[in-house]
């Protein structure tokens, strides 16, 4: 398609003159030519750049469509990002097949694709499920996963998943994964997995391995992103006994409806001590609460440094991330993992004597609604 017709298109000034100018620096006439600059650069804002104007200069559906089976994993990843919704619905035929691409974000773009496309696709995913075979089958699995969560598998492909799992388990103890903190988690100080369930009122415990504990919580920490705030309290990953402590990863009662400090004096009142932390991937978020026998005794929010509560002897040497005193140039910034590594663990690394297995549990909230969609990015 000439670029001049895919210029016509647009109604935003400016997007229409990042478009123009990014094609006339480049010589670009048609959109051929941007997958070509896009594929064939060695210069890295170039591509960057070409990938924008990718997403912004709409072709019609049967270019993407062809893209799709481009030999380059980033013009594949590239192409599935433009279908969403019913576009998208339309087109899960041609879709499906990158659900078990080889390339991770490509496969990752597809199944975002499929999680915008509503309930009407599962007939599709249930039968690819029953006659596909390999990658694909998998792929489909995932697919149903993403569109309708783990209620919507067949009695047989949820047997299948948990003697996956359960064989997985087996090994679970001695590994050790780094995990992707970007969220809010609490340690309880207790071996006694089932009483942390009990106080939280946590029901319908599934066993999981670390690893798919960790992408549930991500999956649904960030679920305001496609389905809303209920999903972000629907279920809470529980570890192990891990050196003593139990942790919550999630939003164990209702989002919003209790501050931090109100959770952990409960929690500790039950079971001697307790804490939260928390920290973001990128905007320089930390928290830490520390309550003992029901009282706090610290609290500390980067991003509310005029509410705190108390003081720390492990924060001696460190720098309050708040704090931007000229007196504090030569001191590092203390984040929540530092503080959970000194006074619980830090579960940046599942290291030390960690003693069962996770589960991923139901609050009231997930109850009421069902289990979340996604997570299941697991090989079957």
């Amino acid at each position: 398609m000439e670029i001049r017709a895919l210029l016509d298109r647009m109604d935003h000034d400016g997007w229409r003159s990042e478009v123009e100018d990014f094609a006339r620096e480049q010589g670009i006439s048609t959109f051929g030519g941007l997958v070509d600059v896009i594929t064939t650069s060695d210069d890295s804002q170039v591509v960057s750049r070409g990938y924008r104007v990718f997403s912004l200069a709409k072709a019609d559906d049967e270019v993407y469509l062809g893209l799709l089976r481009h030999p380059h994993h980033g013009i594949r990843r590239a192409a599935a990002s433009m279908f969403r919704g019913e576009i998208a619905l339309r087109h899960a035929t041609a879709l499906l097949p990158l659900l078990a691409d080889e390339d991770h974000y490509a496969q990752r773009e597809a199944l975002w694709a499929f999680g915008t496309m509503g309930a009407d696709v599962l007939p599709l995913l249930q039968e690819t499920r029953r006659t596909a075979k390999g990658a694909l089958r998998r792929g489909a699995l995932i697919g149903i996963a993403e569109v309708a969560g783990p209620d919507a598998f067949l009695p047989q492909d949820r047997r299948v998943v948990d003697r996956f799992i359960g064989y997985k388990l087996q090994d679970d103890v001695d590994s050790v994964d780094e995990m992707h903190l970007c969220g809010g988690w609490y340690a309880i100080r207790t071996d006694d997995q089932a009483a942390v369930l009990g106080v939280c009122g946590l029901r319908d415990p599934v066993p999981v391995t670390k690893v798919l504990g960790a992408q549930a919580w991500n999956n649904d920490h960030h679920a305001w992103e496609k389905d809303g705030e209920h999903v972000r309290c629907a279920r809470v990953y529980v570890t192990g006994a891990w050196d003593g402590w139990t942790l919550v990863f999630g939003e164990p009662f209702e989002h919003g409806t209790r501050p931090v400090t109100e959770i952990c004096a409960v929690l500790s009142a039950v079971f001697g001590e307790a804490h939260h932390y928390g920290e973001s991937c990128g905007d320089g978020w930390t928290v830490w609460c520390v309550a003992r026998q029901g009282e706090i005794v610290r609290y500390y929010d980067a991003f509310k440094e005029e509410e705190q509560i108390g003081e720390l002897d492990v924060e001696d040497g460190w720098c309050l991330p708040h704090d931007t005193s000229d007196e504090n140039d030569d001191l590092e910034d203390i984040w929540a993992t530092d503080v959970a590594e000194e006074l619980s663990v830090n579960p940046r690394y599942f290291e030390g004597d960690v003693e069962g297995h996770g589960v991923l549990a139901l609050t009231r909230c997930g109850r009421t609604y069902g289990s979340p969609k996604g997570y299941l990015q697991i090989v079957l």
